[in-house]
């Protein structure tokens, strides 16, 4: 059954319940109606009949007849009750003798003989009074009124009579216009709940209220699997919606029953979504701290037909976001890495092929010692004082890449540092080394003596890593945006390296600046990481 009236559309479902309801009232209030109308022509006939009946039994000449009953006399008292019963509009009226042998009648055929009804000894004996009783035309009120003649002796009664026939014939005509009423009105009801669910479906985009409340279980689905956290306000500044996701970032522990409809600021203190709905211009990519959770978000006004309705955050925690950066960099290093060791590879096998081709035995064993020692030398600087592979291996291919460069690339290490236990440790370490080597490669790119070194110090409680090239150096200018996000002066789609770094350096709780060159050229940074950062048990992420 539900079923069934949830597929009805909505225009038949306001038709039939305006036609329920007004076929209901419709009975009810005709009932009603016609029950106060019976009642209403009752006590008026009852009046009416009374009146005449008064009018009748006081009249000299009924009284003057009755006494004297002639056959004249008689038909006198016939044709003046006749008369005035035609003139009264009630159904009969009946003087009879004090042997109830009745003097008139509608039905001249019944003159002369006795009353029915059984009602009229009262009469006789002198009351008056209304019955309601059964006579020669069917049930009837009946009012009887002695007759008494001028020495106050009775001498008959007068019966006057309404039958209950003509009243609810009359009652039954009364009814009709408001039958009629009603079913206009139910008409009208109808065409204006035709053009009610019209402008509703309007409303709705030409949906139906079931297929609208499937979009919003959908729509309430997709938001609640999204990765980001999503939060929705109207014009208010109330929330109207806010997925699990938004509540896990931002370490709400309320429910979200009590979240909807409460203001944006008693939830976060902070948001700009106020600001952003006012202003109408959204802001994309923007770091913010929410209750103590930093935040990468998307701010959008809301638009309905032109019209400002409220503003939608989109965001994702910017922990979660760097770790996804730093994988994604790190996957991109190594990559850049193995592509460095492959390509001096090849150049090497190419060198052994042609001395292997013509026959220079004594120059091939030179060449292969050479490089044998080299690549043992590096290997085992970096092994010794690196105990995490993964690190040891990323700085080793950054040998292979500057001479590749051409680039004189030193490495001088002082302690040992440990196998990190948390990959995403790891990932940092190497967001940070690989950018700060990578920038270094790139500033001297263009010089004749290219010289980067890299030192490595493991103390008691700092871990610290500076790195110097030789290149142009760093602007006054430049140095007061290097760490922005999109600041590059490499040109275009640049400008994330050193944004990357300062994100992982942040991450673990270090400080990176500027180094002080007595020599006032090339560049230099230090960065200063706190080794219990480096050693922190390994965090969940989900």
């Amino acid at each position: 059954m539900n079923y069934f009236f949830n597929r009805l559309s909505l225009k038949v479902k306001l038709i039939s319940l305006i036609c329920l309801v007004f076929i209901l009232s419709v009975i009810a209030e005709n009932i009603y109606i016609i029950h106060v109308v019976n009642d209403e022509y009752l006590r008026l006939s009852r009046q009416r009949v009374e009146n005449i009946a008064n009018i009748i039994s006081t009249s000299g000449n009924t009284i003057d007849n009755m006494n004297n009953p002639t056959p004249a006399n008689l038909d006198f008292i016939q044709n003046d009750t006749e008369q005035a019963r035609l003139l009264s509009q009630v159904d009969f009226i009946v003087v009879f003798n004090m042997q109830g042998i009745r003097y008139s009648h509608p039905d001249k055929n019944k003159i002369g003989k006795l009353i029915v009804g059984g009602d009229e000894q009262r009469a006789l004996q002198g009351e008056s009074y209304t019955s309601i009783a059964k006579g020669t035309l069917g049930n009837s009120v009946r009012a009887f009124r002695p007759i008494f003649n001028h020495e106050h002796q009775q001498i008959g009664a007068v019966l006057v009579g309404q039958t209950l026939q003509k009243i609810d014939h009359m009652a039954a005509r009364t009814s009709q216009p408001i039958w009629l009423s009603l079913f206009a009105s139910l008409a009208v009801a109808i065409i204006l709940a035709s053009l009610l669910s019209r402008n509703i479906k309007k409303t709705l985009y030409g949906f139906e209220p079931i297929e609208m409340a499937q979009l919003f279980a959908e729509r309430d689905a997709i938001i609640s699997t999204v990765k980001e956290g999503i939060v929705v306000v109207n014009r208010n500044g109330l929330i109207t919606q806010i997925n699990n996701e938004a509540m896990r970032i931002l370490r709400i522990e309320d429910s979200k029953e009590n979240i909807i409809n409460r203001h944006i600021t008693d939830i976060i203190p902070n948001t700009r979504l106020h600001e952003v709905m006012i202003s109408g211009i959204a802001e994309y990519d923007c770091e913010q701290n929410i209750n103590g959770v930093v935040i990468l978000t998307n701010r959008t006004p809301l638009f309905v037909n032109d019209s400002l309705v409220g503003a939608i955050a989109s965001f994702r925690d910017m922990t979660e976001v760097r770790q996804l950066a730093e994988n994604l960099t790190g996957v991109n290093r190594y990559a850049d890495a193995l592509r460095s060791q492959s390509h001096e590879f090849k150049n090497k096998l190419h060198v052994i092929y042609g001395l292997a081709f013509n026959d220079n035995k004594q120059e091939l064993i030179d060449y292969l010692e050479e490089i044998i020692g080299n690549k043992q030398a590096e290997s085992k600087l970096v092994s010794q004082a690196i105990k995490d592979p993964i690190i040891a291996g990323f700085l080793n291919s950054k040998f292979s890449r500057a001479r590749e460069l051409g680039v004189s690339l030193s490495f001088n290490i002082d302690g040992v540092l440990a196998l990190i236990p948390d990959s995403s440790v790891t990932h940092s370490l190497i967001t940070i080394l690989g950018n700060l080597i990578d920038n270094g490669l790139d500033a001297v790119q263009f010089l004749d003596d290219k010289r980067i070194s890299v030192n490595l110090v493991v103390g008691d409680t700092i871990f610290q890593i500076e790195i110097n090239d030789n290149g142009e150096g760093i602007s006054e200018k430049d140095m007061q945006h290097i760490f922005q996000k999109g600041y590059s002066t490499k040109g275009d789609n640049r400008g994330i390296g050193l944004y990357l770094v300062l994100a992982s350096i942040d991450e673990l709780d270090g400080h990176i600046q500027l180094c002080d060159r007595s020599d006032k050229k090339g560049t230099c940074f230090r960065v200063l990481l706190p080794l219990k950062a480096l050693y922190r048990e390994k965090k969940s992420h989900g």
